[in-house]
């Protein structure tokens, strides 16, 4: 029953470094000053490394390298930075191998972004405090799926996991039969296990069962669902995978326009 390791893989996660939570209060405070920030991050050499490697990454497409954290922090902005940080503190904890979803890490990486950042561009148009809230739980929002392919590949069911992946085309449905949870079920356990707040770990709990969410967070987990409806490990940005967020938009009476605008330009900056 491959429920049970996967909880015993999250409960035996190391807690968030203390530079991590400091900056997690910060934003419990309110929207944080880019100095304090900034001070917070370089204290930590080893996640001021990883931030500067994952910023630099090719497909942020920048022609000059990032060479400080100030630079990065003013480049990508607090709210960016802060899920860059939390995708980093979580990480270390994982031996990620994505090739169950045939992926390399560098598109892992890019697939994150992309959600992150449509949700980010798309609400705040709509409301400023629920955008900055969303978007580190979207750039997070696929982590579960590292546990996942750990527990595929040491079953020897990596091709069997890939066939279904093509004949299913329900990324959530496969991840059922072979783990009996999905990703977003083991991003709940993960948020709870490293106590960030609670809007992270309700929004994944309800992210597979969005009519029995309550009223506190159903906005929150129909916008995740759109972003993940458009983007998935799968297909981003497609005809087809568009056509699942605007019908997900129309039952909810959200405007497709706003949205569509937003999704022609993270299409022109990543995949065009």
């Amino acid at each position: 029953m491959a429920y049970i390791p996967l909880i015993a893989r999250v409960d035996s996660l190391p807690p968030l470094p203390e530079s991590v939570l400091k900056i997690e209060s910060l934003y419990a405070k309110g929207d944080p000053e880019i100095e304090d920030i900034v001070s917070i991050i370089e204290a930590d050499p080893s996640l001021t490394a990883d931030i500067l490697a994952k910023v630099n990454a090719p497909f942020y497409g920048f022609s000059k390298s990032i060479i400080s954290i100030l630079q990065a922090v003013t480049l990508f902005g607090s709210t960016q930075i802060r899920s860059i940080v939390l995708a980093s503190a979580l990480n270390r904890g994982f031996d990620i191998d994505l090739s169950p979803y045939d992926l390399t890490t560098l598109e892992f990486s890019k697939i994150s972004t992309m959600q992150s950042e449509l949700i980010f561009q798309w609400y705040m148009g709509i409301d400023i405090d629920i955008a900055r809230n969303l978007t580190p739980i979207a750039f997070l929002m696929e982590t579960g799926k590292i546990l996942i392919a750990k527990d595929i590949i040491e079953s020897n069911k990596t091709e069997e996991f890939l066939a279904d992946l093509l004949a299913y085309n329900d990324i959530s449905y496969v991840e059922n039969i072979h783990a009996m949870m999905t990703s977003a079920q083991i991003n709940a356990l993960i948020f709870e296990h490293l106590n960030l707040n609670d809007t992270f770990y309700e929004s994944m709990k309800y992210l597979d069962n969005e009519h029995s969410a309550p009223s506190h967070i159903a906005d929150i987990v129909t916008a995740l669902r759109v972003v993940r409806s458009a983007i998935d490990v799968r297909e981003q940005l497609t005809e087809a995978s568009l056509a699942k967020a605007v019908t997900i938009l129309e039952e909810n009476s959200l405007n497709v326009d706003n949205f569509l605008r937003v999704v022609k330009r993270i299409k022109i900056k990543y995949l065009e």
